[in-house]
């Protein structure tokens, strides 16, 4: 599909990324279809019609050095900043890219991401007079379709008056919790949030290995649902985890 838009701001896509998960360490490095995680996501957001830059944002600690050597050798920028204070580290990255007005965040544990979908939600965006628009404030499209997406003032005003820890871990809680800021959620035609197509547990990568090894790297989430009803026994292993 094809976006056609008046008075586009150039879109920043900011991957959130880190080798120390709690529940699957290093999951980002993990293969898929025979590259890492992480780099089967971007090659899917490249896919994205309307994002004009990628960037990787992961942390100072030592172990995101590998998330560091592999975008240097994808030739895409990494930014490092905390690790417990996301939000300030989301919004250092931006600040280097003074450039670009709409912010697009994506999280490392989404390999299978849809490009269509992203575009859907930034279309949305940049179309409409909102602060924020996801596809996440009641979510329909299977989970690991998560886009975000606002305005580099609302990320500037978060990052400067979020207080509550649970605002600085993961990014937007302060924007998607205040009435002021005008928001708007993206739906999938039909629901299919149960379908869990997110990286957090083992479970999860066996999973997304078996649905993008019977993929193309072009193929959407449509056709993910397709193979849930065809392959029911090996595509919902992971039904019992919590999302």
């Amino acid at each position: 599909m094809e976006y056609i838009l008046k008075n586009r701001n150039k879109a920043l896509c900011i991957i959130q990324a880190r080798m120390g998960s709690t529940r699957l360490p290093g999951k980002v490095m993990m293969k898929v279809r025979g590259i890492p995680l992480l780099a089967y996501l971007i090659s899917r957001v490249k896919q994205s019609r309307l994002i004009d830059k990628i960037v990787v944002a992961t942390t100072t600690n030592p172990e995101d050095k590998a998330i560091v050597r592999l975008c240097r050798n994808l030739r895409i920028p990494c930014f490092r900043g905390s690790s417990e204070d996301v939000l300030s580290r989301y919004a250092a990255c931006a600040k280097e890219y003074p450039e670009y007005g709409t912010i697009v965040r994506i999280t490392g544990d989404c390999p299978l991401i849809d490009p269509e979908v992203i575009d859907r939600v930034i279309a949305c965006f940049q179309e409409g007079n909102y602060d924020y628009v996801s596809n996440v404030i009641k979510p329909s499209y299977p989970h690991g379709m998560d886009t975000e997406v606002f305005s580099r003032r609302v990320l500037e005003q978060a990052a400067l008056r979020a207080k509550l820890p649970s605002e600085r871990e993961h990014v937007t809680p302060y924007i998607t919790k205040r009435r002021q800021f005008r928001k708007k959620n993206i739906a999938a035609p039909a629901d299919f949030y149960s379908i869990r197509l997110t990286v957090d547990h083992v479970e999860d990568l066996a999973v997304v290995r078996f649905v993008a090894e019977h993929s193309t790297i072009k193929n959407g989430y449509l056709h993910y649902v397709s193979l849930f009803a065809k392959y029911p026994r090996a595509c919902m292993r992971n039904r019992h985890l919590e999302k």
